[in-house]
């Protein structure tokens, strides 16, 4: 059994995070230790596309070898996986089935790949379940759209005309009372690319909800 050794692990529940995604309200862990495999580049790349059941060896094999080094608490069933060209680690429940997975920090990614090529590469056995929803903005930009999306859903809701007016001349720079075809148009928006008008909409409902001393 391989390991690596003293690395950042950001197991996301519903979404996985490129490290220069992560946040610092993200459930990070410092991990000690962790099982090591080296994969093939489509078992790789089928834990990137879908969701994924391990078979009861693999878990046989992890199991509690993942030490937390903060706590000292094991993480159940966890392993990292690599082709050699990139890394992937993974958190799975008693079942098999995958319910975490973590990039690694670009240093200890590169530490790692350097210890690949003297590992043999592992077959393990998985089953292939739906695909992971294909996520289109980086996390940032999906929380801004988010934000707005309840802002126009809230004013709306609540009836409040003015600020629903408002915040459509400042996106839009025109006017209109009829209050759907502005919820309807706006909402249209933040399903297009996003760019700098979206950023300051945002910044607008932020600062709209200051106190003011």
């Amino acid at each position: 059994m391989y390991y690596y050794y003293d690395c950042l692990l950001n197991f996301g529940r519903e979404e996985m995070y490129e490290f220069y995604e992560w946040k610092s309200e993200d459930a990070i862990d410092f991990v000690k230790k962790i099982p090591l495999f080296r994969v093939s580049t489509n078992t790789l790349k089928d834990q990137l596309k879908y969701k994924t059941r391990f078979c009861r060896e693999v878990l046989e094999l992890i199991e509690n070898k993942t030490i937390v080094k903060s706590t000292t608490e094991c993480l159940e069933y966890a392993f990292v996986i690599s082709d050699a060209k990139n890394a992937l680690a993974l958190e799975l429940d008693k079942d098999g089935n995958v319910i975490g997975r973590s990039k690694l920090l670009l240093s200890d990614e590169m530490n790692l790949l350097e210890m690949m090529f003297t590992i043999k590469e592992s077959d393990l056995q998985y089953e292939k379940l739906e695909k992971y929803p294909k996520r289109k903005n980086l996390r940032q930009v999906e929380e801004i759209k988010k934000l707005i999306e309840c802002e126009i859903d809230t004013l709306f809701d609540t009836k409040n005309e003015s600020k629903l007016k408002y915040l459509y001349y400042e996106w839009f720079n025109k006017t209109s009372n009829d209050l759907k075809l502005i919820v309807e148009e706006m909402k249209n928006a933040l399903k297009k690319e996003y760019n700098a008008s979206l950023l300051s909409i945002y910044e607008l409902i932020k600062l709209s909800y200051n106190k003011v001393n």
